[in-house]
């Protein structure tokens, strides 16, 4: 009986210009992505420009209506808002060019010299309307698709879609959003935040206060990963007495680690059971999640280029997006904090830059008030210190490919979908009917 030969990540997809242009053929430009939130958008003409490689896309509200349209004249192809990523308001689109105008709704309003035209092309809406995408709403974010014949949103999420519904997620607002630009591949930043086999040596100190040993879950193209918080991993060497961090976590749940009576190993249930006793009326989604949701961080990972990692309180985006540039070693990575506030709390108005990536602490660039959280921003950091150093790696003549451990069987998962679907072997739709979900490893308790 012969052994079937594991999946091979090749090292050239991490470099290559020709596989950056298939993966923008049939990975960007056919899947759903996550674009602005909901409440980015609060009254008619808000619009939120956002780019998606060398695509750049206008979000905006029309009446009670979202909708998506390239920022591209049909004229000449100039853009008709010219400013960077981020929000703006217009009552019309129209371009500095020529003058063309456009209405909310995408219809060409204005044409200086209309007579100088075909007037049967100039007035085909196929070719004079802006050109639009599909827009849909789900846990208060518009997620957007280039591909007129994709799946619905809710088809595409499939099981994924109920367990991030159970956090509420709507509730939240922007706490703070940045952008990091790292001079590696998208994909070199993917694996190091779809794998917890690093912790134990890059993130040492999550062992004084937390599991190492993430179960992980297949959800068809999806995935979800488990950090149980509030216990010492068994590699540490005190696993009865409280340390510091378990301290600060009694603490930051109203109980006096003085008076706690249990062990380190305690911890974690004492948190589930001081957060049930308040979830009646409480801001937060404590009614509707299992006791290990109360206390641990659940991550999702939802294919291709978003991931949550998600608390009771609050929680971080991570959104991948290939280079402006074309630039297969250039990438953005966009990190959100979103959290629901508390009546009579306010937050400052967030403000969105793109930061090159090591240029400035991460604790300096990420501004969340009372919502910080200092191990995300040492862990982020510690990450963000080594992708670009792995990207010069897999460019070493020494290297022949990654030799994945079941901690990182995520990673394998990811690229062999993405290959399968570059490749030509299977379309998305035969590509969900053949992944698996598998029922929860982690228990919820």
């Amino acid at each position: 009986m012969t052994q079937e030969k594991a999946f091979e990540i090749k090292m050239e997809w991490y470099w290559s210009k020709e596989r950056a242009e298939q993966e923008w053929t049939h990975i960007w430009s056919k899947l759903w992505h996550m674009g602005p939130r909901v409440d980015e958008l609060r009254e008619s003409g808000d619009v939120m420009i956002h780019s998606l490689g060398h695509e750049s896309l206008l979000f905006v509200r029309d009446g009670d209506e979202f909708r998506g349209y390239f920022n591209v004249c049909r004229h000449r192809a100039n853009r008709l808002l010219l400013s960077d990523d981020g929000p703006g308001f217009t009552r019309e689109f129209h371009c500095a060019f020529h003058g063309w105008r456009y209405a909310l709704n995408g219809k060409r309003t204005h044409v200086p010299y209309q007579e100088r035209f075909d007037c049967k092309a100039l007035n085909d809406p196929e070719r004079t309307s802006l050109k639009s995408f599909r827009v849909e709403s789900f846990a208060g974010w518009l997620w957007f698709t280039l591909d007129d014949k994709a799946p619905s949103l809710a088809e595409f999420l499939g099981p994924i879609g109920p367990k991030l519904a159970a956090y509420k997620m709507e509730r939240a607002q922007i706490i703070d959003y940045k952008t990091f630009e790292f001079a590696c591949n998208w994909k070199t930043v993917f694996d190091a935040f779809n794998e917890s086999y690093h912790f134990p040596t890059l993130h040492s100190e999550i062992l004084a206060w937390g599991n190492e040993d993430a179960p992980i879950t297949m959800l068809n193209i999806h995935s979800m990963m488990v950090n149980e918080y509030g216990a010492p991993s068994k590699f540490y060497p005190e696993q009865k007495a409280l340390n510091p961090s378990l301290e600060a976590l009694l603490r930051q749940n109203g109980i006096d680690p003085a008076e706690f009576k249990g062990s380190a190993k305690d911890v974690r249930r004492a948190v589930q059971m001081a957060k049930r006793a308040r979830q009646e009326g409480s801001i937060f989604p404590y009614a509707e999640l299992t006791d290990g949701q109360l206390s641990d961080a659940y991550h999702f990972m939802l294919f291709p280029g978003a991931q949550f990692n998600l608390f009771p309180e609050f929680y971080v985006t991570l959104r991948y997006r290939p280079h402006p540039s074309g630039d297969p070693e250039k990438m953005y990575f966009d990190f959100t904090m979103c959290a629901p506030l508390e009546p009579g709390e306010e937050v400052p108005q967030y403000q969105h830059r793109v930061v090159k990536a090591g240029s400035e602490p991460v604790s300096e660039v990420l501004k969340w008030g009372v919502r910080q959280h200092p191990v995300v921003n040492e862990v982020l950091g510690q990450d963000v210190g080594l992708v670009e150093m792995v990207q010069r790696g897999q460019r070493s003549q020494s290297f022949h490919g990654a030799l994945l451990s079941s901690d990182e069987r995520r990673i394998a998962h990811f690229h062999e979908s993405i290959d399968d679907l570059v490749s030509g072997r299977r379309s998305l739709r035969e590509l969900m009917a053949s992944r698996q979900t598998e029922a929860d490893t982690h228990s919820g308790t």
